[in-house]
């Protein structure tokens, strides 16, 4: 299947980058990919994870940042 063909429909994942700090639980940064589809986030980083979960997106991975912050990585 050629990329380029008009009407083709893209079949990729969607990434969302969220980054919150656990010990105030706010939401410190959200990045995405160029085709996401979002919702507007919260400043309680539980709240914008529970939004993203509940419109098809799935924790990939977790990590934790030298800066103590974690960063999800949620893909749909």
């Amino acid at each position: 299947m050629s990329r380029n063909q008009i009407g083709t429909p893209w079949s990729g994942t969607h990434v969302i980058l969220l980054q919150c700090s656990p010990f105030s639980n706010k939401t410190i940064a959200l990045h995405t990919s160029l085709h996401a589809p979002l919702e507007p986030f919260h400043p309680s980083c539980s709240e914008t994870l529970s939004i993203y979960l509940s419109i098809g997106y799935s924790i990939a991975y977790v990590h934790s940042l030298i800066d103590g912050t974690v960063q999800y990585v949620l893909t749909k």
